[in-house]
């Protein structure tokens, strides 16, 4: 795996415990936010992954193996360590939520909630499931995962035990680079269905444009897929502008979203211009979307999170929300899961916004030297 996912996922940790504690702050700005606050713009067009698709991608070419990563996706968790954490609530169980959790909801843009969680590097059986299973219970409505996350099978046990309806569910994976030719897309999406226990995912990417991936003969297969109803929408992770034009133009079937890392350290502006047009309608999902932790150390995200009782973290995922991107950010931990989804509840004004577009840096964290932009 390329070390990401975001696929698309990278696999967003729950980025530095740093900051992290300013959860405490959230109880206040939770009740102003019950009042009446906007939990992001629907998307008229389209634009909006990896971890997120985030990257993951297991040997995206024999030298990229096992070094992608997405992810997802993309909340993003370092390692945290157990002792010293918070919680939103002291001792707050988990199926005791809090008024403030249970007001946000997240906005959606064509059928897919504008918010989800990403899997990267829970390919540890039971913290898979504690962590699917908690954000489901705190509103996550949208799952991300990937055959190359090893975790597919933890992934559909937690859907399985948890009280939502699957129509009301949006769950995700993606297809290694190994596997991209037309009869292993075939085989591997029915391996990855039968691993989630479910008759069809919503949205089926390329995790990335390497390895056996052809775009005639890929896309095909996945177009096969989406007519048997083993898919419901075509997604690339991962993909450049050029890559997604080609896409675009050889598939027989629409390509509903691209996943990518995106966070304000890489604003991925050319990719989101060329998403928006009418003749593209493509959603972004962006893996990685704090930028694993590093967002909590940009002064400029830290003023304008002082100013919403908010954190880094979280001015970082509403920033994406205003652009129309989907973020999977990654977290394996109660309070970063809770602290992700209460960015819902931020509500960014335009200056706001404008300085964050202002940042002039453009640092990728998942940048393999086999991915289509080296």
């Amino acid at each position: 795996m390329f070390g990401e996912e975001t696929q698309t996922g990278d696999r967003e940790d729950d980025e530095s415990d740093d900051g992290r504690g300013l959860l405490g702050r959230l109880l206040p700005f939770g009740v102003a936010f019950l009042a009446g606050f906007l939990v992001g713009r629907r998307r008229d067009g389209g634009s909006g992954e990896l971890a997120p698709s985030g990257p993951d991608v297991e040997d995206v070419t024999r030298e990229a193996k096992n070094a992608v990563g997405t992810g997802e996706e993309e909340s993003e968790e370092d390692e945290e360590s157990e002792e010293g954490e918070e919680t939103i609530e002291a001792g707050a169980a988990a199926d005791e939520i809090p008024e403030e959790v249970e007001a946000v909801e997240a906005p959606s843009t064509h059928g897919m909630p504008m918010f989800g969680l990403g899997t990267y590097d829970m390919d540890d059986y039971d913290e898979c499931v504690e962590s699917v299973r908690t954000a489901l219970e705190t509103g996550y409505r949208h799952v991300d995962t990937a055959e190359g996350y090893h975790n597919e099978e933890a992934v559909g046990d937690a859907i399985a035990e948890a009280d939502v309806d699957r129509e009301e569910l949006f769950v995700a994976t993606k297809i290694s680079p190994e596997n991209l030719d037309y009869d292993q897309v075939l085989t591997n999406a029915e391996e990855s269905l039968d691993r989630l226990g479910l008759d069809y995912v919503d949205l089926l990417y390329v995790h990335w444009p390497t390895g056996d991936y052809e775009a005639t003969d890929t896309l095909d297969a996945f177009a096969e897929l989406r007519e048997e109803g083993l898919i419901e929408e075509i997604g690339v992770s991962n993909f450049t502008v050029e890559l997604l034009e080609e896409a675009i133009e050889v598939s027989e079937e629409p390509i509903f979203a691209n996943q990518v890392e995106m966070h304000p350290l890489l604003a991925q502006t050319e990719l989101q211009q060329f998403c928006a047009q009418d003749d593209a309608d493509v959603e972004l999902v962006a893996y990685s979307p704090i930028a694993r932790g590093a967002v909590d150390d940009v002064e400029v995200l830290q003023e304008i999170a002082e100013k919403h009782e908010a954190t880094p973290a979280q001015v970082s995922l509403a920033w994406l929300r205003e652009k129309g991107v989907t973020a999977i950010p990654k977290a394996a931990g109660e309070d970063h899961i809770r602290e992700n989804w209460l960015s819902l509840g931020v509500d960014l004004d335009d200056d706001d916004v404008d300085r964050i577009d202002d940042i002039d840096r453009e640092e990728r964290i998942v940048d393999p030297d086999a991915a289509p932009w080296n």
